[in-house]
C-alpha cells in the first residue's frame, strides 16, 4: 500500500466569517482521498449553495460518470475564485460546471453603507472572477461550462427588482464570455422566469432564492440539453 500522502493544493481560509471556509476541511480531506487514489473525475460542479444543495448524485446518477460536488452555501465569486485551483484544478475533471455570482448582489441590500455595492460594482466583481476560472480551466485543459445565475422572487427585500435586472445583464456579460471562449454557456435562467423576464416563478424555490426538486429537475434537464452537443450524456 502506498504510504506517501500526495501533495495536496489547500487555499487555507479567508476570514473569520468566510462562508468559502465552511467547508475547507472536509474539501481538503476529500480531495487527498481523491488524488491519493488516484480517482478520475468527469465533472466537477462548482459554486454556492444552489450547487451545495443539489443532490447531483441522485439527480445524475445514470450518467455513469464520476461527479463531484463542490458547492458552498454562502460563497461569493471572489471566494470562488480563490479556491478553484484546489477544488477544481487538481482535480482534473473533464468539464467543470460553473455556477456562482448570486450572493455578490446581496451587496446591494447592505446594511452598513460602507458594505454596499452599487450594481455596477457588483457586475464588474462577478464577471471578471468568472471570466478568471474559465480561463484557468482552459488552460488546463478543462471544458469550462458557465450556467446563467437564477432570477429570485424574495418580495421582502426592498431591492430585488433591481436584483433580477443585475441578474439579466450578468448572465448577457457570461454568455458572451462563454461564445468568446469556446465554454458552454447553460441558460437556466429562461427556463426558470415569469413571463416578465426577471422574476423566479412560483413553485419552483420555498424561499424564492434556492430551487426545490421541481427547480432542480428543470435544471437538470437544461444543463443535459447544453451538455449533449459537445458529447457529454449526463
Amino acid at each position: 500500500m502506498n504510504q506517501i500522502r500526495p501533495d495536496v493544493i489547500r487555499p487555507g481560509f479567508f476570514s473569520i466569517d468566510a462562508a468559502a471556509d465552511r467547508r475547507r476541511n472536509e474539501f481538503d480531506f476529500h480531495n487527498e482521498a481523491l488524488l491519493y487514489h488516484s480517482r478520475k473525475v468527469d465533472i466537477v460542479f462548482f459554486g454556492d449553495s444552489i450547487t451545495h444543495w443539489w443532490d447531483v448524485a441522485t439527480f445524475f446518477q445514470d450518467s455513469g460518470l464520476a461527479i463531484v460536488n463542490r458547492g458552498i452555501g454562502g460563497d461569493t465569486s471572489g471566494h470562488a475564485r480563490l479556491r478553484f485551483p484546489a477544488d477544481v484544478l487538481q482535480l482534473r475533471p473533464r468539464c467543470v460546471v460553473i455556477l456562482i455570482g448570486i450572493n455578490n448582489t446581496w451587496a446591494l441590500d447592505a446594511f452598513s453603507p460602507a458594505d454596499r455595492l452599487s450594481p455596477e460594482e457588483i457586475f464588474r466583481e462577478v464577471t471578471s472572477d468568472v471570466e478568471a476560472m474559465v480561463r484557468m480551466a482552459a488552460e488546463q485543459g478543462i471544458r469550462p461550462v458557465v450556467c446563467s445565475l437564477l432570477p429570485t422572487r424574495m418580495d421582502r427585500y426592498a431591492r430585488n427588482r433591481e436584483r433580477n435586472e443585475l441578474v439579466v445583464r450578468i448572465n448577457d456579460a457570461l454568455r458572451g464570455l462563454a461564445g468568446e471562449s469556446g465554454a458552454v454557456y447553460v441558460d437556466y435562467h429562461s427556463r426558470l422566469t415569469d413571463p416578465d423576464g426577471l422574476t423566479l416563478r412560483e413553485g419552483l424555490a420555498d424561499d424564492g432564492l434556492h430551487p426545490h426538486v421541481l427547480g432542480y429537475e428543470i435544471m437538470a434537464d437544461v444543463l443535459r440539453e447544453a451538455l449533449v452537443a459537445y458529447g457529454i450524456s449526463l
